[in-house]
C-alpha cells in the first residue's frame, strides 16, 4: 500500500470518528434539552401544572372558623363590607378594612378616642375626615377609609399592616397584623350569611379557580352610553355611572338616610338615555335626579324644605363630591358662581326644557351633575 492509499484510509477513519462524535454530542444535547424542559416544568409555579396563583386582590389567608365576635360587632362589620362592595373594593381591601376597624375600635362605633378620634375607624375631624357626626356614621366612615385606601399606589401588593398604615398613620403600625386571621374569618362569616353580596371569584375555602371565573365576563355599557367613564353599576337604575358619581351617591345615601323612600328623598335616578338632549350628563353617568316628592308636581311644604336641604348639602360639599352644578326650583348653581337674586342663578332650561314646567324647571326634582 503506497503513501497515497495510507492517507486515504486515515481520512476515512477520521471521518467515521468525527461522525460518531457528532452523533454522541447530538444525543447529549438532546438529553440536555429534555432535562432543561423537565426542570422548567418542575420549577415553574402555578399555570404550568394547572395550579393557580392567588390574585393580589384576594384575601391571602383562608378562614379558619368562626370569628367569635358579638352581634353588634358583626353588624358593624357587615356595614363596612357592604359599603366596600358598593364602591367595588376588592376582597383584599375588605379584609384590610375589617382588620383596621378591629384594631382601631374593636368594631365598635365609639363616641370617644385619642384626642378627637371617633367612630369605627377612629377618624379625626381635625384631620379632614369629616364632621364629628359624619365620622360616627359607619357607612360614611367606611367610604372615607376605602376611598383613601384605593388611592394608595400598589396597596394590593402590601402586607395588611402596611396597607392599613398607609391610610391610618398610626403610632403602632404593625398592630394591625394581629387581626389578619380574625378579619379573614369575619369576612367569610359575613359572606356565608349574605351569599348574594359576594363578588365573583371570592372564596373562603382557598380553592383554585380558573382564570375565566376570576376575570368574569367583559363589562358592557348600556345602549347609547358614550365611553366617558360610565363604568360602575348605577345603584338607582339598570344603567351605569362614573366612579365619581358612584362615590357621591354612597355619601348622599348616608347624608339623606336613603335615596329611595327615605325621610328626605323619595326616589333617585341617574343613568338615562335622554335622546332629546345631546348635552345631558345622564347618559354619561355623571348626572342624577333626586325627588323629595312626587314626580311631575311642584314640591311643597316638607318636600320643598327637604329639596332645599339636599341642594344646600351638595353645594356645601361640592369640592369633596366634585359637583359640577346643581339645578333646583328654577335656579342653577355652579362652584365659583356668585348668587344673583337668590340661590344661584335663574335657570332658563338651556334651550331644551320649559323652565316654567315642574319637570323642565326642576321644581319636582333636584338635578346634580358631577365633573367626571
Amino acid at each position: 500500500m503506497n503513501d497515497l492509499e495510507h492517507a486515504g484510509l486515515a481520512l476515512r477513519r477520521l471521518g467515521r470518528r468525527l461522525l460518531v462524535l457528532v452523533v454522541v454530542l447530538a444525543v447529549i444535547a438532546t438529553g440536555g434539552v429534555v432535562v432543561a424542559l423537565a426542570a422548567m416544568v418542575l420549577l415553574t409555579p402555578g399555570q404550568q401544572l394547572g395550579r393557580c396563583l392567588p390574585e393580589p386582590t384576594e384575601v391571602p389567608i383562608d378562614a379558619a372558623g368562626g370569628s367569635g365576635l358579638s352581634d353588634d360587632q358583626r353588624r358593624n362589620a357587615a356595614i363596612i363590607v357592604a359599603t366596600g362592595r358598593e364602591l367595588a373594593v376588592p376582597e383584599r381591601g375588605l379584609w384590610v378594612g375589617l382588620a383596621t376597624a378591629l384594631q382601631e375600635s374593636g368594631l365598635g362605633n365609639l363616641d370617644y378616642g385619642d384626642r378627637d378620634s371617633l367612630g369605627l375607624f377612629q377618624q379625626r375631624p381635625s384631620q379632614g375626615w369629616g364632621s364629628p357626626l359624619q365620622v360616627r356614621e359607619p357607612r360614611y366612615a367606611a367610604t372615607q377609609f376605602f376611598q383613601r385606601l384605593l388611592a394608595v399606589p400598589e396597596w394590593t401588593q402590601m402586607p395588611l399592616w402596611q396597607a392599613a398604615q398607609s391610610v391610618q398613620r398610626s403610632a403602632f403600625p404593625t398592630a394591625y397584623a394581629k387581626w389578619e386571621q380574625t378579619a379573614a374569618d369575619l369576612l367569610a362569616e359575613i359572606g356565608s350569611a349574605q351569599p348574594d353580596a359576594l363578588s365573583v371569584g371570592t372564596s373562603s375555602s382557598g380553592a383554585c379557580r380558573s382564570a375565566d371565573v376570576v376575570a368574569g365576563a367583559p363589562a358592557t355599557a348600556p345602549e347609547g352610553v358614550r365611553s366617558d367613564g360610565c363604568v360602575e353599576d348605577d345603584p338607582t337604575t339598570k344603567g351605569c355611572v362614573t366612579p365619581t358619581t358612584r362615590a357621591a351617591l354612597a355619601q348622599a345615601d348616608i347624608a339623606f338616610s336613603g335615596l329611595r323612600r327615605g325621610p328626605m328623598i323619595r326616589s333617585t335616578g341617574c343613568y338615562a338615555a335622554r335622546p332629546a338632549n345631546p348635552t345631558s350628563d345622564h347618559p354619561l353617568g355623571k348626572g342624577c335626579d333626586f325627588f323629595p316628592g312626587d314626580a311631575g308636581a311642584f314640591a311643597k311644604e316638607t318636600d320643598l324644605t327637604n329639596g332645599w336641604r339636599a341642594a344646600q348639602w351638595f353645594r356645601d360639599n361640592a369640592e369633596a363630591l366634585q359637583v359640577s352644578y346643581v339645578i333646583w326650583q328654577g335656579r342653577i348653581w355652579s362652584p365659583g358662581d356668585p348668587d344673583r337674586d337668590g340661590w344661584g342663578l335663574p335657570y332658563t332650561g338651556g334651550g331644551v326644557y320649559d323652565a316654567d314646567d315642574p319637570v323642565g324647571g326642576h321644581y319636582d326634582h333636584l338635578h346634580v351633575s358631577f365633573t367626571r
